[in-house]
């Protein structure tokens, strides 16, 4: 099987899903047959996007698919390289889980099933697509797929007020989000004549790849309009302020408690295992591939210092802001799903910070190994206990921690699957969060910025009192409801599933053979040799489509 056109077919056949559900919805109601619905699709990309990875991992190359057989630059394109092959199995394992958990979920809100089993479907379809394109605008035009799906879902309990002013401020700033990432673009294509990644980083870097040459110019030869370091370093701001609102950094992290809390849980999970991780890889895209190291050809300095340098210390200073901010407001929430949205702000932080160690070439491989390792602990660890700790608000009707008080106690398995959870978050072994935050830890001392390194130690320490007390209300307190509600298997399984995977990437790192995994596969996009890989990869397809 051809799993690379399978790739690309997913993101439209996830739409088209998302679109058919509501008809569906017009002749059966039944929220069991939504769910299964969303399942077979979550299950199909899985399966998909697993041996798209694994195809990469074995061949070390960069695959290329061209839609319609329009040569790159001048067709849309998808290209998998190291950071997107483990990035896209992260977000469809969420999704994977999440789909499971519907098999209950969608049967205690009763109704609205067959929109909600839409929703989920066309964010998957934005989301795949912002992974997996090459192309600036296509990830535009996906980005705001992804956007419109999670401004709906935010107020799907449309008949709770605050779901409505959540999901305004949230569309409102996020649709000014999108367009600056749009005008962005619209500088890039004016001064290099293309929005293709690879085309565009290849002219960064002065490769003078001749299909690309051909077809959309060469910067060294003067055809490119205006002045192209300017035009990347105006392109780049405007971008980062879209990719780091849907990210949650600070200061554009506002939206973030509001709409987790007022979402459907498993929509709550998705956003915390998807939706910010897709902001995180539009960063690391926009800073290792758009901007990469040594592209001497759009150099420029702001301050005496060079602007890709400066971008990198802009951002993980904002990080550090994040991971404190977060840190500290989790821990006087008193509704359970806003401290965990603090908790997803602090850990993005501590993401951000991680990319002051990428300013040093020798230690960039490790930092973007060990920020797309957190992605995925951070992503299982938070989409879990969104669906275990809101599992218990639906079927007791409460979000506040202390009406969940000794409630824990009644429903062994799936707070079994809260500890490991917030253990997982925390950083304690053997769950693959301690190990994340140990790599992120290791690139920020490797590269001289010891501040960083130890924040990461005090703000999981001050993380620890919003954990903590998550875990003493729910087992040692006494519970306040008279009677025990029961929770659907399903809903225990897809929790224990992320649990499972949190295991697994503990005890491979500790095996020997994840990190060296994660440093060949992902940290080779973060140098110059990775992203050459990257673009010349996509003139060789293009050579062989350009008629002769």
């Amino acid at each position: 099987m051809d799993w690379l056109t399978a790739l690309a077919a997913l993101p439209i056949a996830l739409a088209i899903g998302g679109f058919v559900a509501p008809l569906i919805g017009l002749k059966t109601k039944r929220p069991r047959l939504f769910a299964i619905y969303t399942l077979l699709f979550s299950t199909a990309s899985t399966v998909v996007v697993m041996a798209v990875a694994l195809s990469y991992v074995r061949t070390q190359h960069p695959a290329v698919y061209p839609f319609g057989g329009w040569p790159p630059p001048l067709g849309i394109s998808y290209e998998v390289d190291g950071l997107n092959a483990l990035v896209g199995p992260i977000v469809c394992t969420v999704f994977l889980a999440a789909s499971i958990y519907c098999l209950w979920y969608f049967s205690e809100i009763g109704s609205g099933a067959d929109w909600l089993s839409a929703l989920m479907l066309i964010l998957m379809a934005g989301a795949l697509g912002c992974i997996y394109t090459g192309d600036v605008f296509n990830f535009f035009v996906m980005l705001e797929v992804m956007c419109i799906a999670s401004y709906a879902l935010v107020a799907f309990f449309r008949k709770r007020k605050w779901a409505i002013e959540a999901s305004a401020s949230y569309a409102f700033i996020g649709a000014l989000a999108t367009t600056l990432f749009l005008l962005g673009a619209i500088y890039i294509y004016a001064s290099f004549g293309t929005l293709n990644m690879a085309d565009i980083a290849s002219k960064e870097l002065g490769l003078n790849l001749k299909p690309f040459t051909e077809l959309s110019g060469s910067c060294s030869h003067g055809l490119c309009f205006g002045n192209a370091a300017v035009a990347i370093s105006v392109a780049v701001a405007l971008m980062l302020w879209a990719l780091t609102f849907e990210a949650g950094i600070f200061p554009n992290n506002f939206w973030i408690p509001s709409a987790y809390s007022e979402a459907p849980s498993p929509a709550s999970a998705m956003f915390s295992g998807i939706v910010d991780k897709v902001g995180m890889y539009g960063v690391l895209r926009l800073m290792f591939t758009l901007l990469p190291a040594g592209a001497t050809a759009v150099s420029v300095t702001i301050l005496g210092m060079p602007y890709r340098y400066l971008v990198l210390q802009v951002l993980a200073a904002l990080g550090l802001v994040t991971g404190y901010l977060g840190a500290f407001l989790m821990a006087v929430q008193r509704d359970v799903k806003r401290l965990l949205a603090y908790s997803t702000i602090s850990h993005i932080g501590l993401m951000f910070m991680t990319l002051a160690a990428a300013t040093v070439p020798s230690v960039a491989a490790l930092a973007a190994a060990s920020i797309v390792y957190h992605m995925a602990t951070h992503a299982f660890g938070e989409a879990l206990l969104f669906m275990a700790l809101g599992a218990l608000a639906t079927i007791y009707g409460t979000k506040r921690l202390d009406e969940l008080a000794g409630l824990g106690r009644r429903h062994p398995a799936l707070m079994g699957a809260i500890v490991a959870g917030l253990v997982s978050l925390l950083g304690m072994p053997p769950f693959g969060g301690f190990f994340s935050k140990y790599m992120m830890f290791l690139a920020l001392v490797k590269s001289g910025f010891i501040g960083y390194a130890a924040s990461i130690v005090i703000v999981s320490g001050i993380s620890a009192v919003g954990y903590f007390r998550i875990i003493y209300t729910l087992t040692m307190l006494r519970p306040r409801a008279s009677e025990q509600r029961r929770v659907g298997v399903s809903a225990s399984v897809s929790c224990w599933l992320l649990v499972a995977a949190l295991l697994a990437l503990g005890l491979l790192f500790v095996c020997g053979g994840l990190a060296p995994l994660l440093l060949k596969v992902v940290g080779l996009s973060a140098t110059r040799k990775g992203v050459e890989m990257y673009a010349i990869s996509a003139a060789k397809v293009a050579a062989a489509l350009i008629p002769r």
